[in-house]
C-alpha cells in the first residue's frame, strides 16, 4: 500500500465531532475562549555540547492564561539551520509537560528554535518558540561574514510616529552585527544637541524630545571603531497622534500626545473592554495598578471617527529582580527565601557566564524581554500585536482525550465509494492487542483515536481495511508541523569570551567524567488496556502435533471453531457459545493484532504461528461488527513475513516521553568526587497552593561565582509571573 505524508490542514473536516468534546463545545460558548498557547520556560537558552537543555511547557488559554484542558499532547521540536534536532510527543499533565536534550558532541555551533504547539494550535497558525544558542568548542567555527558590519540604531514610539510640537517618548533600539550594543549618543538639530542618550546592553535607550514640524534631527554616535555614525529620526508629523506611557510604583500614566481631541483610549483584558476613557485634552489617563489584574494588556487609540490609528501591549506584570546579599559557600546546602502566589512555576538556578545573552524577564510571551516594566514597555514598541481573528472553521481537531491520527482513503477503482469504510489502526509494538478503528465520510476522511504507552519512542503501527474484495490506499497526515519557516540570525562569537567558553567546557567535561544519571530501571509499564480484554479459548500450537495446513489444525483438535470450503474458498467458522444464538456474519481474524484476510490467513505456514485465540461472541469493535474473533499471534510477534497484496500499510508513529529520569534536584556523591555542577537546581513543575514564602533549597556546588534563580509561570488565576534573584557562591574556607 501507497503511504504518503503531508501536513495541509483539512477544511471542514468532520467538524460536527467536536460536538462530542463537551469541554470545547463550553469553550466555543464563551467569549473568545476557544485558543490555547504554550508557554516554554528553559533552564537557560545558551549551551555548550556536553549540557543539557532542560524545559518545561505549560499549555494555558490564550484569553486568561489559566490551564486549557482543550488538549492533552503538546509537540515540541527543537530546530537548527540544518533542519531538525529532534521532535518529541509529551503528555500534558494539569496542563504540563516537561523533558530534558543532552547537547550531543556532533551539533553545530548556531543558532537553534524550541517550538512547542498542540494539534488545536494548528488551526489558528499560533505556535511558541524559544531561541537557544549552542556553541560546540570540538568543532572550527568561523564567524559569518555579516554584510553590514556597521552599527544599526531603530527608533520607535507606541503610534509609530513622533508628533510635532508635543513630548515624544522614543524609544531605541542599537544593534552591530546583528548583536545589541551599549553605546553613547546625542540627539542634535541644526543648532547642536538637544538630548543625550545611552542604551544598556540589550542595546535599549529611550529620550523624549519635542521637535517642530519638518526639523529634521539625527542621532550622533561616535566611539564604535568607525568614527562618527549619523542616523536620521522620523520626521515630525503635524497632526499626528502618539500615546506616551510611563510606569510608576503603583500607577500607570498613558498620556495622549498629538491630535487626540475627542478620541477614545481603550484597555482591553481577554478580549473585553475593562477601561474605556474619551479624551478631551491631552492630559494623561492615570490607571492605578491595584484595580487592574496582573497581566498583559492590549491599548488601542481611536480618533474622533472611530478610526483605530495604533495598539500597544501595556504590562502589569509581576516582575522582580533582586540581589540576595548573603553569600553562600561552595557545596553546602542553601536556602532562598521567596513569596509566591498560589501557581504552577518552573525554577531554574544556573551559573552566570559572561559569553551568555543577557537573560531577562519572560512574562507571558517571551517576545518581550526587559529588566522591569517600564523597560518592558519600552522594548515592546518593536514587537508588533498580532490580533488574528477566529477562523471561521477548523480543519484539526484537538487531542482531547487521546492521540489523534488524520488521514484520507481513496479507491484505486474510481467507480468504488470510499464513505463509510472501516479503517483499522494496529500498534503491535506491546504484547497487548491494541488497535482503533475509525469510519470514513463521504471524501473518504478519517479521525482515530489511540494510546501508546509513553515510551518517547517510535512504534509499529499498521493500518488495515478490512474490505480486502476492493483495493484501497491510504494517506495520513502528520501532526509535526512540516515547516516552521523560521529566522536565524547569525551567532556571533565574541574573542573576548574565549576564555569564558573554554571554563565552561572544561566544568562540562568534567562533570560528564564523574556524574551517572540517575536512571529507572523499571521498564515502562504498559498501562494500555487491550483492545479485546479477554477470549474464551486459547491454544498453544506446540501443546499438539504440528501439521502442514492451517485447515488441518482445526479439524484435528481446535474444537471451538473450524474450516470450511465451498468452491475453492476457504473461511473460518466459529461456534456459538450462548444457547439458541446463530451466527450471521464471518469473524475477524489477525495475525499480531493486525486485521488480515481469511482466505489468505488459511494459506499461511502454521510452522509460524505460535499460537491463537478465540472470542465466540457477537463483537463490536466500533461500528464494525464480528460473529467472533480469531487472533493468531506468530513467535516472533511480526507478522512472520505474511505478505498484503492490498490494504495494508506499515509504518511507526511517535508515542510520548516519559517523565525524565534525571535528577538536577541534589548531588549525593562520594568526598572525592568532584562536584562541578552549575545548574544547581532544575523544577520544571513546582506547585504552589496557598500564596505564602517558600523556602526554596538547594546543593551549591564546587565551582564559585555568580548564580541566578529565575522563576516563570503563572498564578492560579492566570496572572504571569517572573522573578530573578542574583547571588554569590563564595569558596569555602577549610582553614
Amino acid at each position: 500500500m501507497e503511504m504518503k505524508l503531508y501536513t495541509q490542514n483539512s477544511q471542514n473536516f468532520l467538524i460536527a465531532l467536536i460536538i462530542f468534546f463537551s469541554a470545547i463545545q463550553t469553550s466555543f460558548s464563551q467569549t473568545g475562549n476557544v485558543r490555547e498557547k504554550v508557554f516554554i520556560n528553559l533552564n537557560t537558552h545558551d549551551l555548550l555540547v556536553g549540557e543539557t537543555l532542560q524545559y518545561a511547557t505549560s499549555s494555558i488559554s490564550y484569553t486568561n492564561n489559566k490551564i486549557s484542558h482543550l488538549s492533552k499532547y503538546v509537540y515540541v521540536e527543537l530546530i537548527g539551520e540544518s533542519g531538525v534536532i529532534f521532535q518529541r510527543k509529551h503528555q500534558l499533565i494539569e496542563g504540563k509537560a516537561y523533558g530534558e536534550f543532552f547537547i550531543p558532541s556532533d551539533i553545530e555551533t548556531g543558532s537553534y528554535f524550541l517550538m512547542a504547539y498542540t494539534r488545536w494550535m494548528q488551526n489558528f497558525n499560533d505556535v511558541s518558540k524559544s531561541e537557544i544558542s549552542i556553541i560546540n568548542p570540538y568543532k572550527d567555527y568561523i564567524n559569518p561574514q555579516i554584510t553590514n558590519e556597521k552599527l544599526n540604531v531603530e527608533f520607535g514610539t507606541t503610534s509609530g510616529q513622533i508628533v510635532a510640537n508635543v513630548t515624544n517618548k522614543v524609544i531605541l533600539k542599537a544593534s552591530k552585527g546583528g548583536k545589541p550594543v551599549a553605546i553613547e549618543a546625542r540627539v542634535i538639530n541644526q543648532d547642536g544637541t538637544i538630548e543625550e542618550v545611552s542604551t544598556n546592553n540589550q542595546g535599549f535607550g529611550w529620550f523624549e524630545i519635542s521637535p517642530n514640524e519638518n526639523e529634521s534631527l539625527q542621532l550622533l554616535v561616535e566611539g564604535q571603531g568607525d568614527g562618527f555614525n549619523f542616523f536620521d529620526l522620523p520626521k515630525p508629523v503635524l497632526n499626528g497622534i502618539g500615546l506616551n506611557i510611563t510606569h510608576e510604583e503603583r500607577v500607570m500614566l498613558l498620556q495622549p500626545v498629538g491630535a487626540v481631541q475627542n478620541g477614545t483610549l481603550t484597555i482591553y483584558h481577554q478580549g473585553k473592554s475593562i477601561v474605556e476613557r474619551k479624551i478631551e485634552t491631552r492630559s494623561p489617563v492615570r490607571v492605578q495598578r491595584d484595580d487592574l489584574p496582573k497581566d498583559v494588556f492590549t491599548v488601542v487609540f481611536k480618533d474622533a471617527s472611530g478610526r483605530e490609528q495604533f495598539r500597544s501591549p501595556l504590562f502589569n506584570v509581576e516582575v522582580s529582580e533582586r540581589r540576595i546579599n548573603n553569600a553562600f559557600t561552595t557545596q553546602s546546602l542553601a536556602t532562598i527565601d521567596q513569596y509566591l502566589p498560589a501557581g504552577n512555576y518552573s525554577i531554574s538556578i544556573r551559573k552566570a557566564f559572561s559569553s551568555e545573552k543577557p537573560r531577562q524577564h519572560a512574562v507571558a510571551d517571551q517576545n518581550y524581554v526587559a529588566n522591569g516594566l517600564q523597560e518592558l514597555q519600552n522594548t515592546s514598541v518593536f514587537s508588533a500585536i498580532e490580533e488574528q481573528p477566529l477562523p471561521e472553521k477548523v480543519g484539526l481537531l484537538p487531542e482531547y482525550r487521546y492521540q489523534l491520527l488524520e488521514g484520507t482513503l481513496k479507491a484505486e477503482d474510481p467507480a468504488i465509494s470510499v464513505q463509510n469504510k472501516h479503517v483499522i489502526l494496529s500498534l503491535t509494538g506491546e504484547n497487548d492487542m491494541n488497535m482503533a478503528i475509525a469510519r470514513t465520510d463521504e471524501k473518504g476522511r478519517f479521525v482515530l483515536e489511540y494510546e501508546t504507552v509513553h515510551r518517547g519512542s517510535m512504534t509499529p503501527a499498521h493500518l488495515t481495511i478490512p474490505d480486502f474484495e476492493q483495493s484501497y490506499t491510504v494517506e495520513i497526515e502528520e501532526n509535526f508541523i512540516n515547516n516552521h519557516s523560521l529566522d536565524f540570525e547569525p551567532l556571533i562569537i565574541d574573542s573576548t569570551y574565549y576564555s569564558d567558553i573554554k571554563e565552561r567546557s572544561i566544568i562540562s567535561q568534567i562533570e560528564n567524567a564523574y556524574f551517572t544519571p540517575i536512571t529507572d530501571t523499571i521498564p515502562v509499564k504498559n498501562n494500555v488496556p487491550p483492545t479485546i480484554p479477554y477470549f474464551n479459548a486459547h491454544y498453544e500450537f506446540d501443546d499438539y502435533t504440528r501439521f502442514k495446513t492451517l485447515k488441518e489444525h482445526f479439524a484435528e483438535y481446535i474444537q471451538v471453531a473450524g474450516v470450511r470450503e465451498r468452491k475453492g474458498e476457504k473461511r473460518f467458522v466459529l461456534y456459538s457459545l450462548d444457547e439458541g444464538f446463530t451466527f450471521e456474519t464471518d469473524p475477524m481474524v489477525f495475525l499480531d493484532g493486525v486485521p488480515v484476510p481469511m482466505n489468505e490467513i488459511l494459506e499461511f505456514s502454521p510452522y509460524r504461528i505460535k499460537s491463537v485465540d478465540i472470542f465466540n461472541r457477537r463483537y463490536f469493535l466500533g461500528s464494525l461488527v464480528a460473529d467472533g474473533v480469531l487472533s493468531f499471534q506468530t513467535l516472533e510477534g511480526n507478522l512472520g513475513g505474511f505478505q498484503f497484496d492490498r490494504n495494508h500499510m506499515v509504518f511507526e508513529l511517535l508515542s510520548p516521553q516519559p517523565a525524565p529520569k534525571t535528577s538536577y534536584n541534589s548531588f549525593d556523591s562520594e568526598d572525592r568526587v568532584p562536584d562541578s555542577r552549575i545548574q544547581l537546581l532544575w523544577l520544571p513543575d513546582y506547585k504552589v497552593n496557598k500564596s505564602k514564602t517558600v523556602p526554596i533549597q538547594f546543593q551549591t556546588s564546587g565551582i564559585a561565582g555568580e548564580y541566578r534563580m529565575y522563576i516563570e509561570g503563572f498564578t492560579t488565576n492566570g496572572e504571569p509571573v517572573s522573578i530573578i534573584n542574583t547571588f554569590t557562591v563564595n569558596e569555602l574556607d577549610n582553614e
